[in-house]
This record gives C-alpha cells, sequence and structure tokens, in this order.
C-alpha cells in the first residue's frame, strides 16, 4: 500500500470534508479540467510553493492524481466534488429558506423537504407585501392552483382572484372560518360573485396552520407565505417532488374538514 492510499483509509468522512472545504477552489479547478501545474497556478492566482502543498494534500486523500503531466481528478475526487457541491448549494437554500420562516412558532410544521431545494423570497422595505407578486406570477403561470389562507392581507385577496380569472387559472382556495367572515362583512357583493365563477371553488375549515401554502399545477411546484406581525415576512417556493407530496398531504387534511361555500353563505350587505 503506498502512502496516499494509506492516508486515504485512515481519513474519517469528517477530516476529507475539512481537506475539500479547504482546498475546494483547487479540487473545483481540476474538475472542471485537468490542467499543468503551472496553468493551475495562473488560474487559482496562487504561489507555486503554496499550489505544490495544496495539490499534495488533495493526492493525499485520493481526489487528484498527476497523470501525463497535469493534475485530474480522480474517480473519487470527482464524485466527491459532485457531492459537496450539492451540500453546499442545499445549505445555502435551507439557510436563506430559514430566514424567511424565522417567524414561525417551534411547532410550525414545516419539515426539511419543504425548504431543501428552495427558492426563497424575503420581504422588503419600504413595501413588504409587494413580495407577494411572487405568488400572483405563479398563478398566471399555473393551470390550476390550491390554495389555504389562514390569513387574509388587505389589498391582496382580490388581486389573486383577479388573476386566476384573466388567465383562465382553475382556482381552488380553502379559507380559515375567520378569514371568510372577514372578507364577507367587508365585501359581501365580491364574495358572492367569485362563489359563482366556474373556475373558482372556496372553501372554509379550521386551518391549524401559520403559514400561507399553495400548490401549483403545471408547472408543478409549492409555495409558502410566512406572515409578519402585519403584512408578509417572505415568500417560499419548492419544485422537489418531495416536497410537493408533503404540501399534497398537508392540504388534503385541511381540506378534509373543509366544508364548500356558496353565494348563499354570504351575508347579505
Amino acid at each position: 500500500m503506498d502512502a496516499s492510499n494509506e492516508q486515504m483509509s485512515d481519513q474519517s468522512p469528517h477530516e476529507l470534508l475539512y481537506t475539500v472545504n479547504r482546498r475546494w477552489d483547487c479540487l473545483q479547478a481540476i474538475v472542471k479540467e485537468p490542467q499543468e501545474k503551472r496553468t493551475l497556478v495562473e488560474t487559482l492566482s496562487m504561489p507555486r510553493s503554496t499550489l505544490d502543498t495544496v495539490v499534495r494534500e488533495l493526492e493525499g486523500a485520493d481526489l487528484v492524481t498527476y497523470h501525463d503531466g497535469v493534475w485530474q481528478p480522480t474517480v473519487a475526487g470527482e464524485a466527491t466534488a459532485a457531492v459537496y457541491s450539492d451540500t453546499v448549494d442545499s445549505i445555502r437554500s435551507i439557510t436563506t429558506a430559514g430566514q424567511v420562516l424565522s417567524p414561525l412558532s417551534g411547532d410550525h410544521g414545516v419539515p426539511t423537504v419543504a425548504v431543501e431545494g428552495a427558492d426563497s423570497f424575503p420581504a422588503e422595505e419600504p413595501v413588504p407585501d409587494a413580495v407577494l407578486t411572487e405568488f400572483l406570477d405563479r398563478i398566471a403561470d399555473a393551470d390550476r392552483i390550491r390554495g389555504v389562507a389562514p390569513r387574509a392581507l388587505s389589498g391582496y385577496t382580490d388581486r389573486v382572484f383577479r388573476t386566476a380569472a384573466d388567465n383562465d387559472t382553475v382556482l381552488e382556495m380553502t379559507l380559515a372560518d375567520s378569514v371568510f367572515e372577514r372578507l364577507s362583512t367587508l365585501n359581501p357583493e365580491t364574495v358572492a360573485d367569485r362563489l359563482q365563477r366556474p373556475l373558482f371553488s372556496v372553501y372554509r375549515a379550521p386551518v391549524d396552520v401559520e403559514f400561507g401554502l399553495w400548490i401549483g399545477d403545471n408547472p408543478n411546484h409549492i409555495g409558502l407565505i410566512v406572515y409578519a406581525d402585519r403584512g408578509v415576512h417572505g415568500v417560499v417556493i419548492n419544485r422537489t417532488p418531495a416536497a410537493i407530496e408533503w404540501a399534497t398531504g398537508r392540504y388534503r387534511s385541511i381540506q378534509a374538514a373543509a366544508e364548500e361555500l356558496t353565494p348563499a353563505d354570504v351575508p347579505e350587505a
């Protein structure tokens, strides 16, 4: 057994990860394109003496090898680089989503699959509610939207229905009891009109989530709306099959206790 293989066999996964993290720029460059040492010096803007130390460390971990005058990745090195890159991307998306989800309580019910691989859109001053255009844009693009609204947002509820109507999007909304009561009290004629539209189905139900939730079909995705004390804290959107499966199950559990609304349920003005 040579020295490099012996070092590799002695490395724990944590030690290997430490090496990859410290020497990532060099490993990434070699995986992207095998290079001569002098080319690597230019690519990395690194002194030759420092580069010697770096590539020998990567070689000792069996991540790169020197062959035919160039440094190139081993099979393990190429695979490790791919896994490391994916992991960094996942952590980055989770961290960003975590910032958006920070107002939620400890018993929020949002699993890892809902945030891993997600795109996050934090609200920004001076108009934090403007982030809801992310939701409106996806209503316009989708064939169908199923949503749960635990809270009403002044000025946006009607835009949701108008955007769906303008784009022939099938809209199925489940409202918390308090949301329906508020909307039908503030503007009963508009609510009654919405309930008569053929592409719209509106339900009321006990909603036990503290975030808004929607599921979009074609393109398939899910979205979470996180509320602030006033308005919106941000939006998280995820297209992964695992996130869609979770959101669909969550939606169906709420729908199981839902009651479809008709114009007769709206109090007279």
